[in-house]
């Protein structure tokens, strides 16, 4: 039987993508950038234990810019439902952890977003949270560098903080913005493919 370079790449990389998950990590096949299947962190005292959901990779004009993986509270999935409803409530810790993959100039980074919420609100919605939009931009006031990985948390009550490398670089408490935050991913228009997103929590 003879097989074409393709199907031997093809099942190479579904091996090595089965690897990765026995050894409690997934992986973006686009980027070849690793995530864990878990995280956990303390906020306010209290612990958090957080399962992946999926990976995907965000790419403007076919050009990779990052990857990210998304995160939801242990537990939270098994009360049923559909899986974007879920995880678009409040009272369920989650988080994405963006990994950039090129160096962007923290302008293009603040238009990205900034487009990313036009995208995902109407215009009454992005009136009525500029505020907190434009709060939210200004978090990114540095070049971004390939290599440096970002982390939004949503946790319940409406809290957003935003992680930069390991350090906090501000936070906002609005439901209605976190919601709005993570529709630019989990949205009907999606900046990635949201089945990703969602494709370990099936």
């Amino acid at each position: 039987m003879k097989f074409s370079i393709f199907s031997i790449l093809a099942i190479f990389f579904c091996v090595a993508s089965t690897f990765l998950s026995a050894q409690g990590e997934i992986s973006d096949s686009s980027t070849g950038e690793v995530f864990p299947k878990d995280v956990s962190f303390e906020h306010d005292g209290k612990q958090f234990h957080l399962q992946a959901t999926g990976v995907a990779t965000r790419k403007k004009f076919f050009v990779k810019i990052y990857s990210v993986a998304h995160y939801l509270q242990d537990g939270a999935q098994k009360s049923g439902g559909d899986i974007l409803q879920i995880i678009m409530q409040d009272d369920n810790a989650k988080q994405l952890t963006l990994k950039w993959v090129r160096n962007i100039e923290a302008e293009k980074v603040k238009e990205g977003y900034h487009d990313s919420f036009k995208g995902a609100l109407s215009e009454l919605e992005f009136t009525q949270l500029q505020n907190e939009i434009n709060q939210y931009l200004l978090f990114f006031n540095t070049n971004i560098q390939k290599g440096d990985e970002h982390i939004l948390r949503w946790l319940p009550g409406g809290y957003v903080e935003v992680l930069i490398n390991g350090n906090q670089v501000g936070n906002i408490t609005n439901k209605d913005f976190a919601k709005a935050l993570w529709s630019i991913w989990f949205g009907a228009k999606s900046v990635v493919d949201r089945n990703n997103l969602i494709s370990l929590a099936k």
